[in-house]
């Protein structure tokens, strides 16, 4: 495997990790806004898997980001030395 591989398959695991920390994240906010009284078991199971599922995609995202910065970053490269003023 090249370096490149394997820097890409870490990024993706980083930022999926970080969505998935994201997804959890919101879902603890939202059972600690919303009342006990004002939601059913069903509808917090459902609200944690799409939560999750959000996070899995925010993490997608997080890594298109970031492979399209690193795609973008060459185009911003000084090539040479500036000459002296």
């Amino acid at each position: 495997m090249s370096r490149a591989t394997g820097g890409l398959i870490l990024l993706f695991l980083v930022s999926e990790s970080l969505g998935i920390a994201l997804g959890q994240w919101f879902y603890n906010l939202y059972v600690k806004t919303v009342p006990p009284m004002a939601i059913s078991s069903f509808n917090l199971g459902t609200s944690h898997a799409v939560f999750l599922m959000y996070g899995a995609l925010s993490g997608v995202t997080i890594f298109a980001l970031a492979v399209f910065a690193v795609y973008v970053s060459r185009f911003f490269k000084e090539s040479g030395l500036r000459p002296a003023r």
